[in-house]
């Protein structure tokens, strides 16, 4: 029997429309489930009551006579990024110095999601600072694969993942600086998008000063996806650099998709090693989509030390300048490092870093120039257990690792393209392997025309709610 917390977004905005249920159930539930025992590490601060509040009055609207010129989805709920300043809400960061912050004001995309009428239930966890592609912080439990709890969800975005995976939530926003929504989409078995640079503004505020960083989408099913994005495009921002929007995102999923060039790149740009099942689900993608009529053809993708070492400079320099006036004694050993490797940078090291990734970024794009698409594993590995990837006693070494585990994920963070990572792929434990597609800057259409052909062709939604891999996912919980 189908449960609420099994629609999906859109199942639930039509589901509101035709009476059957109401943003006030929905949220009950929902909470309720969370409640129930967050065994995923999904949610820091649960925001019960202003949850309650918004769907009291979403239900108030959907009562209302004239419905007209509602967003498309308005009273669904979903959930905020912990590195989200949130009124009212307490918002961490990830971190013990910020254990108690509830901040007096809203960063601009939580005033865009609220301005498409959704309901946030409360923060997801992340690492501190969003400084780690795993999601272990002090102030709350680790973040797990919905399908093998004693597995990572990754990072940074890796409760948002857990939530959408556990069916916590069927929408949640995450945010990417170098795989932060594409590395958990893949452990947990979800969709994660990273838009192109400049599609989703982050406001007066502005971006995090090098282009990397972008706000996406996390959902159990493309157009779940598709849409959520319409909602995140309303605005601009001024003194962007916008790629072309079209009318609908969600539209563009049933769009006819023409023959189109694409790339099999195997292997990765940080010169790690695939694990086989990894590059097995990329090769799988490849045939499918051969299959359905398109153009493909493989190249593999040569290791690039230079990007990968231009990227570390500009990520150590990032996540440093974050924390500069804070007592480096109370930081988590990965965020102390990058804060003084950060120290140790002088601005000239810096500009250097960034030519070097932008010649190396734009070099990358003409080698795949002839390709309308190129497919990518995701991650090198399938999801790796809990604490794996964190080494306290020797945080370069663990730098050098996540590194190696993310692998491709850097390059749509330095290009700026468009990249989005699909459960296409199931390792003999049945852990999720995601695939990787990526498109030109501002053809997110063509991207989610593609993936909708390929959920079509080889659909996951059946996985979530059954068991998967050793331990008990949450998502089988009655």
């Amino acid at each position: 029997m189908t449960e609420l917390h099994d629609l999906t977004a859109l199942q639930l905005a039509a589901a509101y429309g035709r009476g059957e249920t109401s943003p006030t159930e929905v949220v009950d539930h929902l909470l309720a489930r969370i409640g129930d025992g967050d065994r995923v590490g999904a949610f820091t601060t649960v925001s019960a009551g202003p949850a309650r509040t918004a769907a009291a009055e979403a239900e108030r609207v959907l009562r209302s006579a004239d419905r007209s010129g509602l967003p498309r989805l308005f009273g669904v709920p979903t959930a905020i990024k912990d590195l989200e300043a949130t009124a009212g809400v307490r918002t961490t960061l990830g971190s013990a110095l910020f254990g108690d912050w509830i901040p007096g004001h809203n960063d601009e995309i939580v005033e865009i999601m609220a301005d498409a009428g959704l309901i946030s239930l409360g923060k997801t966890t992340v690492p501190e600072f969003g400084a780690a592609c795993y999601t272990e912080p002090e102030v709350s439990a680790p973040a797990r694969s919905p399908f093998d709890p004693a597995r990572s969800a990754a990072g940074s975005s890796g409760g948002a993942a857990a939530a959408v995976g556990a069916l916590l939530v069927p929408i949640a926003q995450g945010s990417d600086t170098a795989g932060s929504v594409r590395s958990p989409a893949s452990a947990c078995g979800v969709v994660g998008l990273k838009p192109s640079r400049g599609l989703v503004t982050a406001g007066p505020a502005g971006n995090d000063g090098m282009g990397l960083s972008v706000r996406g989408p996390l959902a159990r099913t493309v157009r779940d996806t598709a849409a959520f994005l319409d909602a995140l495009t309303t605005r601009t921002g001024a003194g962007t650099v916008h790629p072309p929007r079209v009318d609908s995102y969600e539209r563009a999923c049933d769009a006819p998709v023409p023959r189109l060039r694409i790339a099999l790149a195997q292997g990765s740009v940080s010169g790690s090693s695939v694990d086989p099942e990894v590059a097995a689900a990329a090769e799988l993608t490849a045939r499918t989509l051969a299959g359905l009529g398109h153009e493909v053809f493989a190249r593999d993708q040569a290791p690039d030390p230079e990007l990968t070492e231009g990227f570390r400079v500009m990520f150590t320099a990032l996540a440093g300048s974050r924390t500069m006036a804070l007592d480096g004694s109370a930081l988590r050993p990965i965020v102390r490092h990058l804060r003084s490797c950060s120290q140790e940078l002088t601005a000239a090291e810096l500009a250097a870093s960034i030519g070097v990734v932008q010649a190396r970024a734009r070099a990358w794009t003409l080698d795949y120039a002839d390709a309308d698409v190129v497919i990518t594993p995701t991650v090198t590995t399938p999801p790796t257990p809990v604490g794996r990837l964190r080494n306290d006693a020797d945080p370069a070494a663990e730098l050098a690792a996540m590194t190696a585990f993310t692998g491709n994920t850097v390059l749509a963070n330095a290009t700026g393209f468009p990249a989005i990572s699909l459960p296409l792929g199931w390792s003999s434990q049945g852990l999720p392997l995601g695939v990787s597609l990526t498109a030109g800057w501002g053809r997110e259409d063509l991207l989610l025309g593609v993936s909708a052909q390929l959920e079509e062709a080889l659909p996951w939604a059946h996985r979530y709610g059954r068991r998967s891999g050793a331990g008990t996912p949450v998502a089988d919980r009655p």
